[in-house]
């Protein structure tokens, strides 16, 4: 199968909105706060190993809502808008910025980043800016 969506960059902030770096900047000041009242314990060590865990295992979060932009041909644009909701994206609506399309599931769970947005351009082919994870996913599946 040929594929439809070419990547042209990737961007290199996954926190989108304010709302994105109060939580994660919010969790990460909980952890340090857990950390320096939990230092003096005895059991420190594995307090420290199990926040260090949690710290590192909400980085692949982060890291898989990186936004991608490229395009989509003209003749391959209604395929992609159906994979697009075929990987559980639903139309938020549209903006300035083109059509939004959120992930499935409540606000709170979900990064604000984690959205894909598409513009369609004069000649009828289409802006993408969409998560890593996602593009990821669609490259294995376009071969």
């Amino acid at each position: 199968m040929r594929s439809t969506f070419i990547k042209q960059s990737m961007g290199a902030s996954p926190l989108l909105t304010a709302r994105d770096w109060l939580v994660f900047g919010g969790i990460f000041g909980v952890i340090v706060v857990v950390w320096l009242l939990l230092a003096p314990q005895a059991a420190a060590p594995f307090w420290r190993g199990a926040l260090c865990g949690a710290i590192g295992g909400s980085l692949p979060s982060l890291l898989a809502c990186l936004p991608v932009h490229g395009s989509v041909a003209a003749q391959h644009s209604g395929s992609f808008v159906g994979r697009v909701e075929q990987a559980g994206f639903v139309a938020a609506g549209e903006g300035a910025e083109g059509s939004v399309y959120v992930r499935r599931g409540p606000r709170w769970l979900r990064w604000d980043a984690n959205r894909v947005v598409i513009r369609r351009a004069a000649d009828g082919a289409l802006q993408v800016t969409a998560p890593y994870y996602f593009y990821f996913r669609l490259k294995r599946v376009q071969g």
